[in-house]
């Protein structure tokens, strides 16, 4: 049986595989050992700017509220549910 990888893509809700810092995700490679981050792994966003290798990706609270948005690697980002088309 073959396993299906879906890509990433605007809209579509995902959860962060490590700890995630505005800060360090742009300055940081992915490969680096980060800190704990703002973010812990786990959190989960929706998609809102595909920037193909990297994600923009929203933050929100139990409202809808924007708390946060930051930039992602797509390899530290799960995909949770897709509602984009491709």
């Amino acid at each position: 049986m073959a396993t299906v990888k879906h890509a990433i893509g605007e809209i579509d809700v995902v959860a962060f595989t490590q700890p995630v810092d505005k800060n360090e995700t742009l300055t940081q490679p992915p490969s680096s050992q980060r800190g704990v981050g703002k973010w812990p792994a786990g959190t989960t966003g929706t998609v809102v700017s595909d920037y193909g290798d990297h994600k923009m990706v929203e933050i929100s609270d139990d409202r809808g509220v924007a708390l946060d948005f930051v930039t992602v690697p797509v390899e530290q980002l799960k995909l949770v549910e897709k509602h984009s088309l491709h």
